[in-house]
């Protein structure tokens, strides 16, 4: 009888983790390795699903236990969802060949330029090598008729803007982002995050000869290994300039090419849950894709966007299924899977065309 007391209790909470704010009850906000071997011994898991992982701290836990934790606000969940596409009017006379457009993304490409961002030796960030790896990416994109521009947090760490003008809407940005830094392991960082940023090389290349209404950006973002330095950084100057207002979706990409489900997650903060299934209905619509949506969001560049009040999510391999080799030697281009990472290029370019012609 008490068990099944007990067992009702927590059926009752789970259920309401959505409800408001629930004492006592954290969400875990890093799961770097040498993070939860500190953080697990003082820790009682109530809900674990995704990237969602909501805890109870036990009695006495050190201080610096609770700088990996965040308290629920209320709306914290994580399900999986499959809608149907909602788009708006548009303003072309003539529409747009999605499919068409989609089918323009190479396999081999993605393939090819992971290859090449992994084999720097280090991408640590102000390294010589990430310095390297970050004019290099500067370059392929000017060669596609991208306007780019260095946003320098520190003299030898800078992240890369490219922009494409939009021909109506100027002012109306749709962003893409990934981060180029990896931890430093020695000739790694296949996953985290060439992937993303090849998945965005990508992108640029179909739309060089694209009329875009609105203007896209690429944001190449660096340091985020070391606390999300550059993107806080860019949104920080974006915000000073009152030019986040401006930004209608805003994708990341950060480690979109492992996966052994189908399955993507797709994480942001609750009050942005909408845009979360918009982009899961784009997914049912245009690919192969199962999209598990995650309320919660932390540990990538999307964060700071996040806290400025910009619409954004973040696409990310299935977590519990997450690469093995995760911040190791041992994540390299050989171990990827390059049909998934085209699968997330087909999500995000068709949500980048979709939001253009809104």
């Amino acid at each position: 009888m008490k068990f099944l007391i007990f067992s009702l209790l927590i059926f009752g909470l789970l259920l309401g983790l959505g409800a408001g704010p629930k004492e006592n009850l954290y969400q875990v906000i890093s799961i770097h390795p040498h993070d939860l071997d500190e953080l697990r011994p003082h820790i009682e898991t109530i809900e674990q699903s995704g990237r969602l992982w909501v805890v109870r701290v036990k009695e006495n836990a050190p201080s610096e236990v609770m700088e990996h934790l965040r308290p629920l606000t209320g709306g914290e969940r994580s399900y999986s969802f499959v809608g149907k596409l909602i788009t708006n009017k548009v303003f072309r006379s003539k529409p747009v060949d999605y499919q068409g457009m989609l089918k323009k993304l190479s396999l081999e490409n993605i393939k090819n330029e992971v290859y090449w961002l992994s084999n720097f030796e280090t991408r640590y960030a102000g390294s010589d090598e990430n310095q390297l790896a970050t004019n290099g990416v500067a370059q392929k994109l000017e060669a596609l008729g991208f306007t780019v521009k260095k946003i320098c947090y520190h003299p030898e760490a800078c992240s890369l803007v490219a922009e494409k003008a939009g021909t109506i809407l100027n002012r109306d940005v749709i962003m893409v982002m990934a981060h180029i830094d990896s931890v430093g392991e020695y000739y790694a960082g296949a996953d985290d995050n060439a992937s993303g940023v090849s998945v965005i090389l990508e992108m640029a290349r179909v739309l060089k000869d694209y009329s875009n209404n609105k203007t896209i950006r690429f944001f190449i973002s660096n340091g985020e290994e070391l606390g999300l330095i550059g993107s806080t950084h860019y949104a920080g100057q974006l915000e000073r300039g009152n030019q986040l207002k401006n930004i209608s979706l805003l994708i990341n990409m950060d480690m979109v090419g492992y996966n052994t489900t189908g399955v993507l997650e797709l994480e942001t903060d609750p009050d942005f849950g909408d845009h979360a299934e918009w982009l899961a209905g784009v997914a049912a619509k245009y690919t192969k894709l199962k999209t598990k949506i995650s309320l919660g969001a932390y540990g990538s560049d999307h964060v700071p966007f996040l806290q400025r009040g910009v619409p954004a999510v973040q696409t990310i391999e299935d977590w519990e299924n997450k690469n093995p080799c995760y911040h190791m030697e041992c994540d390299r281009p050989d171990a990827l899977n390059y049909e998934y990472a085209t699968e997330v290029a087909r999500l995000n370019l068709a949500a980048v065309l979709l939001k253009d012609n809104e």
